[in-house]
């Protein structure tokens, strides 16, 4: 019997210069979650009521399929799988190209993408492999689940299989240069497109955990690989509607500048596939304000509408830049930071803000965090800070400025500003602050009576006691519960 092993050769379907980073269509056959290339993925179509028959006898081959003029083969390849095959085929075809040579394989669903670091991968080998090698050829670890990589190019050399050339025309709209990678998926009663290049992962199906981050806009946030990301209510982004209440959703995660994080709520991921620019159509202007993240049209079939978000909108907008920035990032320590003699405790994640300075507390003391509501009631001169009250979830909540109650420069309240909820146990309180900016892995430190922080704030307005992140920067720290006695 064969012996998996960790191989120290290069599989040739990644030799080779190799890009930090790869990203993969993930896709499952039976119980094997699996992912491939997405570079060799031309396209994903609802399988067919029944194939005709190639003539030709091959393990594996299950027949040709007709689209759109070529007649492609098409394969099920649980059997080199060590999958049970059942009668039924999967529900959808993955059209795969290599080197301009299309074959297909039948799956269950798609389930998204995956961007994994190639580096990372484990290596899977055999200590006396056949003449050509397992289908499988690496795995990695994504949302709880274990991931088999596909090698392309070892299906297409299966023996006696058939593939046929790629035609032409469409060959040249589907190169880089010509076409755009998109993720088509649906949320609502919607249908959108996003540049595949943004997208860091999809989360198939993810529990929306509580937290303070948690919005009207957020549902919540999911960890993945460590990192805390923030999930919001797409439609409600997009000015669409409301998403249905949900504790469970797929995700779809979007790299945002700074290494940040961002997720949005989806129903199904429907395909993966280069788009030939000139098939994408522009949106018309008097159907979207100015500065829209909505771009283009794209139509699959002449009935279904794909709207194509801009990426280029969705990563210098504001508030979802606001919102990528409350994603954790992973830190290693914050003991490597730290002065000699000072004093830190273990790294727990704290909530950045700006109240008349930048600032930091334990994401722990904040119950929730809401938008500034529109309509409170002012009762300015009750006590210092205090500007009125508004109702919460049934319960009449006190409304201080946390700046004017620290006597710290104080701006009138904005479309960034927002509530922190803190609670001693018997009553709740709104504090109202600047600006969130993000939420990371730090420790509180004893400092000195001259220490300043990062922002050049003296730490005696706040306390004697510091935040000191895991690249060395000083916040000022603030304990919310004794700022309110």
């Amino acid at each position: 019997m064969n012996q998996m092993v960790r191989s120290l050769a290069m599989p040739e379907v990644l030799r080779g210069s190799r890009p930090a980073t790869q990203q993969f269509g993930l896709l499952r056959i039976g119980e094997a979650m699996l992912a491939i290339n997405v570079e060799n993925i031309r396209e994903v179509v609802p399988a067919p009521g029944g194939l005709s028959n190639a003539g030709i006898a091959a393990t594996g081959l299950c027949g040709l399929f007709e689209l759109r003029g070529s007649t492609i083969p098409v394969m099920d390849i649980r059997p080199m799988l060590g999958l049970p095959a059942t009668e039924a085929y999967g529900a959808v075809i993955l059209v795969l190209r290599v080197r301009q040579r299309l074959i297909c394989i039948f799956a269950d669903e798609v389930r998204g993408i995956a961007t994994e670091d190639v580096a990372a991968l484990d290596e899977l080998g055999v200590s006396r492999p056949a003449v050509q090698g397992p289908l499988v050829t690496h795995s990695f670890f994504h949302s709880g689940k274990v991931i088999s990589v596909l090698a392309a190019e070892r299906i297409l050399a299966l023996p006696g299989i058939p593939s046929v050339q790629e035609p032409v025309a469409e060959a040249v709209a589907k190169t880089s240069s010509n076409a755009k990678p998109l993720l088509l998926f649906t949320c609502g009663a919607f249908s959108f497109g996003v540049a595949a290049g943004v997208v860091e992962a999809t989360a198939p199906t993810a529990q929306l955990k509580d937290s303070p981050m948690k919005t009207e806009t957020c549902l919540g946030v999911i960890d993945h690989h460590g990192t805390q990301v923030p999930v919001l209510d797409t439609l409600r982004v997009l000015g669409m509607g409301v998403l249905s209440e949900r504790k469970q959703s797929s995700v779809l995660v979007l790299r945002y500048p700074d290494d940040r994080l961002l997720g949005f709520a989806l129903d199904t991921v429907v395909d993966i596939r280069p788009i030939p620019l000139g098939d994408i159509m522009a949106m018309p202007d008097n159907a979207v304000e100015t500065g829209s993240v909505l771009s283009g049209v794209y139509s699959v079939d002449g009935r279904t509408l794909f709207l194509v978000l801009d990426e280029r909108t969705m990563m210098s907008d504001n508030v979802l830049l606001m919102f990528s920035r409350l994603s954790s990032t992973k830190r290693k320590t914050a003991a490597a930071g730290r002065a000699p003699g000072q004093r830190g405790d273990a790294l727990l994640p704290y909530l950045v803000f700006r109240a008349g300075g930048d600032m930091a507390t334990p994401v722990a003391d904040v119950r929730e965090i809401v938008e500034m509501p529109e309509d409170y009631v002012s009762l300015n001169n009750v006590g210092r800070g205090t500007m009125g009250l508004f109702v919460h979830r049934g319960t009449a909540i006190p409304v201080i400025s946390l700046a004017r109650r620290l006597r710290l420069p104080a701006v009138p309240p904005g479309q960034e500003s927002r509530v922190l909820l803190v609670s001693d146990g018997f009553k709740t309180t709104g504090l109202v602050v600047d600006s969130l900016a993000r939420i990371e892995m730090a420790s509180k430190c004893a400092t000195g009576p001259d220490a300043t922080d990062s922002s050049g704030f003296e730490h005696r307005i706040l306390g004697d006691f510091m935040v000191r992140s895991a690249d060395g920067r000083l916040l000022p720290y603030i304990d919310l519960r004794k700022a309110l006695a």
